[in-house]
């Protein structure tokens, strides 16, 4: 009973250990703990243990005195003289009731005590002492010869003292640490073979938690670059300046300065590629030279004759312009970013040469008269009405020139007559075309006549048709600039008919 007390206290000591167990082998053995009655440290030693060695008694073998006990770690146990009691009462009631004649004494001894079917006293007698060691499971026979040889060992170190012992068991002290080392024990080792199921979901499971982190991993990269090349799609473009890209609940937030010429700069991504994109852009004007000659281009609407080019910083006109374009291109080219300086050297001013074409055509033109009359003969009426075109024509181009143009309007004689005659006849011829001018409201103030007679002839007189050509008068054109001439007469320009000015 001792035993049996002793044993159950060490199966209640290991159930406190084990009770924290919650892995789902320990929850599978707590089940059959429930189911079998046992205790769930029982039902664990059982599945996990090959043998322990639980106590072990080094006992007196005439006193019954327990001379030193050692116990496992954690087992409960009773009281050891009580135990020793025991087995001694019992070792004398095996040898007396089951020797016989011709045995030793040493056969007939006790060496092994069993205790229901998973515990077991072994005892190994020697000359003066006897050890006793309780053992749970099944030990090999190899563990016997071990304490055999301890108990050996201990009669030959102190066997004197054995023999003489008298009640004292401190000598006995120093034998503690070879008892200890037979407190031996043997897990199982699980033979079970795993499912392949198991070991298959395993795999998966590792496989899982290797892949799903790479792949996330991949993922994050490919959207990190995949972001990063839309991003140099947008930087790419010229005439936009990212300044600043954030990151907000999924949304790309960019800030940055765009130049008005450019459209929306997300249009460079497919439309499926700008949805997660938001974009806040500031006017600026890029320095690009697309974009400084494309706004040359747009603000200088430059006429169909007119070229533009960049050289580095300098805006170079090349073609036909007018006066008024030509007046404003300097000041308005160097007024746009990145334009340093315009040339426009080369540029042919159309207002000029629209003069030059006006002037030859009033100097080629005659209007002819009657002989010794002041009267036109037949078809000169579209003369005059080319005459007072031409001198329209000249009057408004000089004022966009800024020049001054002096016309005479001179009056020729044939040879027939005086001089004196002619002279007054020539002079009057002038007049008369003069009068016509100033009746269709013309400015006048740049025009003047002269009489020569016959002193500047048109065409020399060899037959008698020849004398109709100086029956005439002829126009001479003088361009001077605005500051040497008669002051010119805007108003002309503005109305084409003004009222006569009295004069």
């Amino acid at each position: 009973k001792a035993i049996t007390a002793t044993i159950m206290g060490m199966i209640q000591s290991l159930n406190q250990v084990l009770n924290h167990s919650f892995s789902i082998q320990g929850i599978k053995w707590r089940l059959e703990a429930l189911r079998t009655g046992r205790q769930f440290a029982e039902v664990v030693m059982l599945n996990t243990l090959v043998y322990q060695v639980e106590q072990i008694f080094l006992v007196h073998g005439d006193t019954g005195i327990v001379l030193e006990h050692v116990v496992a770690e954690g087992a409960m146990i009773q009281d050891p003289d009580l135990v020793s009691g025991m087995l001694t009462a019992i070792q004398d009631f095996v040898r007396d009731s089951f020797s016989t004649d011709g045995e030793s004494e040493s056969d007939g001894d006790l060496d092994t005590l069993r205790i229901g079917s998973n515990r077991s006293v072994w005892v190994e007698k020697g000359e003066h002492a006897f050890l006793a060691a309780v053992i749970r499971g099944n030990p090999p026979m190899e563990l016997r010869t071990f304490y055999r040889e301890i108990i050996e060992d201990l009669h030959l170190k102190a066997g004197s003292a054995l023999a003489a012992f008298d009640g004292n068991t401190q000598p006995f002290a120093l034998f503690r640490e070879t008892l200890n080392s037979g407190l031996r024990f043997k897990e199982r080792e699980d033979s079970q073979q795993i499912s392949p199921v198991v070991w298959l979901i395993v795999a998966l499971m590792v496989a899982a938690a290797v892949a799903l982190p790479a792949y996330w991993g991949y993922r994050v990269n490919q959207a990190s670059q995949e972001w990063k090349g839309r991003l140099e799609k947008i930087r790419d473009q010229k005439g936009v300046l990212v300044v600043s890209v954030e990151r907000d609940d999924g949304v790309y937030r960019l800030n940055g300065l765009k130049d008005p010429l450019v459209e929306d700069p997300l249009t460079v991504l497919a439309s499926e590629n700008r949805s997660d994109i938001r974009a806040r852009w500031q006017p600026f004007y890029s320095l690009d030279p697309a974009f400084v000659f494309q706004r040359a281009q747009t603000l200088l609407n430059p006429p169909p004759g007119v070229t533009l080019s960049l050289d580095r910083n300098t805006l170079i006109a090349k073609g036909k312009a007018d006066q008024a374009w030509i007046d404003t291109f300097d000041i308005r080219a160097t007024a746009i970013p990145g334009i340093d300086a315009a040339n426009g050297d080369t540029l042919v001013n159309t207002d000029r040469i629209a003069l030059s074409t006006a002037v030859n055509t009033l100097t080629a033109l005659k209007i002819y008269f009657e002989n010794n009359s002041t009267e036109l003969i037949p078809g000169q009426t579209q003369k005059l009405s080319r005459l007072i075109e031409t001198i329209r024509d000249v009057n408004r181009l000089m004022v966009i020139l800024n020049l001054s143009v002096q016309i005479t309007i001179v009056g020729h004689t044939d040879s027939s007559g005086t001089e004196k005659y002619n002279m007054k006849l020539s002079r009057e011829r002038a007049e008369t075309i003069y009068a016509f001018v100033k009746s269709r409201s013309m400015s006048y103030g740049f025009i003047n006549t002269l009489g020569v007679g016959t002193q500047v002839r048109l065409k020399e007189e060899t037959r008698e048709e020849d004398r109709q050509f100086n029956r005439a008068v002829s126009f001479r054109a003088n361009v001077l600039s605005a500051n040497q001439g008669t002051p010119l007469n805007r108003r002309a320009l503005q109305d084409p008919h003004p009222k006569p000015d009295g004069s």
